[in-house]
């Protein structure tokens, strides 16, 4: 976790599976209904083009609102604290990375549920007193949750990363993968309010440590496949301990061989086979701990952006000499050294914990935040098109507010709906209870116009408290407008925080579907309300071993007038909808018209 400079470039690459060649094509949105038929658009940006929407002057907004976040953990019914397994004098590298947590309607409902993972004995897993088992929470309505995890059977044990939620076999419910310190597993959702495990059939069951995962579709033949971020070999019998001014601690990335990331194609037949070489995910020094998925070059096809630490970031992009009769060429290249996203503007390895993606500038291009090391810096990569990035953060004041932090999960939401993205950052140190600093305070960063300021004093009690926060999964769970967040800590059980600012300003929600049932990863939504624009990414991952909402939330400003919106859709479709009133979700089907 020290500083190295950079001396190498990274390559990439592309290619097929399942025994097919690349490029075949093969919910609590309430009272979903809108509108008018979309408009098709042929004509789209071309891969690498530099952005064709100027930037525009925002307009003046009123007084930001006074944030307020109550943690409404124990009301809401929620008691539950990860079990790190932490043995005085060990300092085993996983007990001081925390679980994660994420959210999916696996009931069909309406109401998102929320899954959150525990660890276990790490030695003798089946010594691990029975209570701690990865748990699912059922949201009941009126901010209330009961715990179904021995009803819906879905109660992992193991010690429990992140988790990923994704339809993989596109029956209208959401599955459950689960990557873990140890044996990954995949649940799938039965549809009945239960789940069945099928790891081993599916063929996706990654040993070793495994952390971050997204679902999406990798070889564009309309199914769901599986990116896996995985992080090092470290085990209890090569396990080192360090000294940090002559007081032992946990050991660094440093003093440990990085794991490859996994790349799991989807068969359609409910196995996989792993591709992540065949596709050009060459990934030999990678240390990872995030990823995300999101178009950053407008050109519909989303690109996949790993956080590892303290080696070079990695961004996989489609290949621009990829063609249809040449299969043997791979589909994936990592350009995250060419493109200025990989290393800091000093040309320096971070440690890149957690990723959050939104247009934090306003011109359109969605931009890159990153959680790093106590006294080395937070990061953000403004988008400058043509998939080229440059190192913002101490113009954007992202450095000054970070430097005392180390961060792990993260979020982009617009708090106050001026229509500019805001950070939530959960902190907290790494070295071990020995060190000091060790528990640290959250942090709520205010946005205005691409500059940051720390506004955590006023956000509320739990803003104002020392802790060991780890993931961050954000969602509107109680469907009023604004995201809520999970937050598990290692020092402390899970905390709900219940957004509950008061503004006066509007929002308009989005649940996007398409009619083959991918989620539109790569696509993005144009909102326009007033002298107010805002380009929204329709993006798949990020923070740090979560899963979150995947609708999306656009406030709206001080804009009073009508609302005009367009939909640009991965199939290079494009609809426009200029009829949606604002304060509800809209469900959306591409190339529908939407009904009252």
């Amino acid at each position: 976790m020290g500083r190295v400079s950079i001396l190498a470039v990274l390559a990439g690459s592309f290619a097929a599976g399942c025994g097919g060649s690349p490029g075949t094509p093969n919910s609590g949105a309430q009272k979903p209904v809108p509108a008018v038929a979309g408009n098709s658009q042929a004509a789209l940006p071309v891969h690498g083009a530099q952005s064709s929407e100027p930037k525009k002057p925002r307009p003046e907004v009123s007084p930001a609102p006074v944030p307020r976040f109550v943690d409404v953990t124990g009301s809401a019914g929620i008691e539950f604290s990860f079990y790190a397994d932490a043995i005085p004098g060990r300092f085993l590298l996983p007990e001081v990375m925390g679980g994660g947590a994420g959210w999916l309607d696996f009931d069909g409902d309406g109401r998102l549920d929320l899954y959150v993972r525990d660890g276990c004995q790490i030695v003798t897993p089946e010594a691990t007193p029975s209570r701690h088992v990865s748990r699912l929470f059922r949201n009941v309505g009126d901010s209330r949750f009961e715990d179904v995890t021995i009803a819906s059977d879905c109660g992992f044990r193991g010690y429990g990363q992140g988790c990923a939620v994704g339809d993989f076999n596109v029956d209208g419910y959401p599955d459950l993968y689960l990557t873990n310190y140890g044996t990954n597993g995949l649940y799938r959702n039965n549809g009945d309010g239960t789940f069945a495990e099928i790891t081993q059939s599916a063929g996706v069951g990654l040993a070793g440590w495994n952390t971050s995962a997204v679902w999406l579709d990798l070889d564009v033949d309309q199914d769901l496949d599986l990116y896996v971020a995985r992080y090092m070999n470290v085990t209890p019998a090569n396990n080192k301990v360090c000294e940090y001014e002559q007081k032992p601690g946990y050991c660094g990335p440093g003093s440990y061989e990085p794991v490859p990331d996994a790349v799991f194609l989807n068969c359609n037949d409910g196995t996989f086979v792993e591709a992540a070489e065949q596709l050009g995910f060459h990934d030999p020094d990678g240390k990872g701990l995030a990823v995300i998925a999101v178009d950053f070059d407008e050109d519909l096809h989303p690109e996949i952006y790993v956080a590892n630490d303290m080696t070079p970031k990695h961004l996989f992009t489609r290949s621009r000499v990829h063609t249809s009769d040449r299969p043997e060429r791979r589909l994936y290249e990592n350009v995250g050294i060419a493109a200025g996203c990989a290393v800091s503007d000093s040309g320096m390895y971070e440690a890149g914990m957690g990723i959050a993606c939104a247009d934090f500038d306003g011109d359109g291009l969605p931009d890159i935040f990153l959680t790093h090391y106590f006294h080395m810096k937070n990061t953000l990569y403004r988008n400058r098109g043509g998939l080229v990035f440059d190192d913002v953060s101490r113009r954007s004041r992202i450095a000054a507010a970070s430097f005392e932090s180390l961060g792990f999960g993260n979020s982009a939401f617009d708090y106050d709906r001026d229509g500019d993205a805001d950070l939530l950052i959960a902190n907290g140190h790494v070295l071990g209870p020995e060190q000091s600093p060790n528990q640290m305070r959250p942090q709520l960063l205010r946005n205005t116009r691409g500059v940051f300021s720390d506004i955590s004093d006023s956000a509320g009690g739990y803003f104002s408290e020392l802790c060991l926060g780890r993931s961050v999964a954000p969602a509107d769970f109680d469907d009023d407008g604004d995201l809520d967040f999970a937050i598990t800590h290692l020092d402390r059980p899970l905390a709900l925080l219940a957004n509950r600012t008061d503004t006066k300003r509007r929002f308009i929600g989005f649940q996007l579907e398409t009619l083959s049932r991918m989620p539109p990863v790569g696509g993005r939504i144009v909102v326009v309300c007033g002298g107010l624009r805002q380009v929204l990414p329709v993006l798949a991952g990020g923070s740090y071993l979560a899963a979150s909402d995947t609708r999306i939330l656009a406030g709206l400003g001080d804009g009073t007038g009508p609302i005009q919106v367009e939909i640009h859709w991965p199939s290079g479709r494009v609809d426009r909808l200029d009829d949606l009133t604002p304060d509800r979700y809209w469900r959306i089907v591409e190339g529908r018209p939407v009904s009252r």
